[in-house]
């Protein structure tokens, strides 16, 4: 019973450093996050769609995860988010389907051009690989409310995520640290024998 407790322990401990080590991370990289810009954590973004652009695809308020890409290994029909050159929108991320590719510029490297399901007429500007956040690779369904945007605030994610697991594995640090002394003493009991028996 103690070897499966002890086996357990040491199994959730590791389990719980290894949580805290990606909130960490995520922490780092909502932190580091230039203005303005989409959180990366390696390589994939929570994105929540704002407008009816995309429906029937994605209703308002979708949460996509994309993924960044190559933009030499995108596809027509592929959905991609972007930073929009727009000038109604410029700066902002962009989620639409990619309708045409073209290929120009000193590297002939692929440029698209992009139109949202919903909408009648393709977007007025293309989208270059410098502007790509990653292609769509799953949606999460639809959540109300600015979701996204609450969990893009790094000190949210330090309360909600990064310090409840510094307390878990502090708190699981303590049992392993008490479970190896209590081995030990066994062992040295059990290495002794009982001092009655030896005379």
């Amino acid at each position: 019973m103690k070897k499966l407790k002890s086996i357990l322990t040491r199994v959730f401990t590791a389990f719980s450093a290894l949580l805290f080590v990606f909130g960490l991370v995520v922490f780092v990289c909502v932190l580091n996050a230039s203005a303005g810009k989409v959180p990366s954590v390696f390589g994939f973004s929570l994105l929540q769609v704002q407008t009816g652009s995309m429906v029937p695809e994605y209703e308002i308020g979708t949460v996509v995860v994309t993924k960044k890409v190559d933009a030499r290994e995108l596809a027509v029909g592929d959905v991609i988010s972007f930073y929009s050159l727009d000038k109604d929108i410029s700066g902002k991320v962009n989620t639409h389907r990619i309708v045409e590719i073209e290929h120009g510029g000193d590297d002939n490297a692929p440029y698209f051009t992009t139109k949202g399901d919903h909408n009648d007429e393709v977007d007025r500007t293309k989208v270059w690989p410098s502007q790509l956040v990653g292609k769509v690779v799953y949606d999460l369904g639809t959540v109300s409310g600015s979701f996204i945007g609450v969990f893009r605030n790094p000190n949210v994610i330090f309360f909600v995520i990064v310090l409840p697991l510094i307390f878990i594995t502090f708190g699981e640090a303590v049992n392993l640290v008490s479970l190896i002394a209590e081995s030990k003493f066994q062992k040295k009991e059990d290495k002794n024998g009982d001092p009655e028996e030896k005379n």
